[in-house]
């Protein structure tokens, strides 16, 4: 299921006509007038920069210290809709207590006549010798998938239905600038009770296509992160090109949140253990930006390498690998 999810996210796209900022533009012309023309877009081509700067600060009667955590990624993203295919390289860093990792990973999804197929590959320097990382593939029906479906329903959520999601944009009075490209400049909020209701109309929306996500949206570790979460902001900056309406650019960050229900949290299990440190986390930057560029790519192709792989019967199953991932994320 949870690849069904991400497929379906990669296959949207957004594409309209109009020439330079209209004042009398709303959030709902704008944002109607991308979904209304999504049918014309053939290919796009993404960059996405996630950062993740946090430091934990812990201290006693005597001492204090300062751990510091970063991760950062950033992945080039192609996808094409006839066929239906994605491919997405890049590199995650990790560093902590002094030490450094870095994460190579190529993800290649493509249709077939009735197929899904979807390959990985993944090489860790903390533990592979380059070039020897692992691939790893899945294979299934279109018509088990309900890929089909889950983008009739994605394509489904007009602005409308994105208010009850919670998620409700406001468009700035005057044009914004990306890059040199004049935008119409939406923007939104989100907290931890949008969350909720997301993931109630997305359960709604699993429904609908005969998946059961309950398993997810009520498991109680989920509800008690949520708790834990009270006080979270997600900003969210969508820049739509004035002159084709095509998204380009979109910021997401999470600087604003209030971490006091976790941080308390932290200190009543230590002092539950007879510890009386303190332990603050602090959150120095949490961001993601994404960048769009549209009908350049000509063809996604699997590599080679994969390919013989498969066929060497040296590919692990992705499928399990998913489940072990949700399984140690939950």
């Amino acid at each position: 299921m949870k690849n069904k999810w991400l497929i379906g996210l990669l296959a949207l796209g957004s594409v309209s006509m109009l020439c330079g900022f209209d004042s009398a533009e709303t959030a709902e012309s704008v944002l109607t007038k991308v979904q209304e023309n999504a049918a014309a877009v053939e290919s796009t081509t993404s960059s996405l920069d996630m950062n993740c700067d946090v430091t934990i600060n812990v201290s006693d009667d005597t001492t204090s210290s300062s751990i510091g955590i970063y991760v950062g990624a950033d992945y080039d993203i192609q996808a094409t809709t006839d066929p239906l295919a994605a491919a997405m390289t890049g590199t995650m860093t990790i560093s902590t207590f002094g030490e450094g990792e870095t994460i190579d990973m190529q993800m290649y999804m493509v249709s077939g006549d009735d197929t899904m197929e979807v390959y990985v590959y993944t090489e860790d320097s903390a533990s592979d010798e380059e070039g020897a990382g692992t691939w790893e593939y899945s294979s299934a029906s279109m018509e088990d998938s309900d890929i089909q479906s889950l983008m009739e329903l994605t394509d489904s959520l007009d602005y409308s239905k994105m208010t009850e999601w919670g998620i409700d944009f406001t468009l700035a009075s005057e044009a914004a600038d990306y890059e040199g490209t004049e935008c119409y400049l939406l923007t939104t909020t989100m907290d931890t009770s949008t969350v909720t209701t997301i993931l109630e109309k997305a359960e709604e929306l699993a429904a609908e296509i005969g998946e059961d996500a309950s398993e997810i949206t009520e498991d109680a570790d989920l509800d008690a992160a949520l708790e834990l979460l009270d006080g979270l902001i997600v900003n969210i900056e969508y820049y739509v090109d004035t002159t084709t309406y095509l998204p380009v650019a979109m910021h997401i960050d999470l600087n604003d949140s209030d971490m006091t229900a976790l941080n308390d949290y932290l200190a009543e299990s230590l002092a539950a253990e007879g510890d009386t440190s303190i332990v603050t986390l602090i959150i120095n930057d949490l961001s993601m930006d994404y960048t769009m560029s549209y009908d350049d790519v000509e063809e996604i192709t699997v590599p080679q390498e994969a390919l013989d792989a498969i066929a060497a019967g040296e590919a692990e199953d992705l499928e399990e690998t998913i489940e072990e991932a949700v399984a140690d994320a939950v």
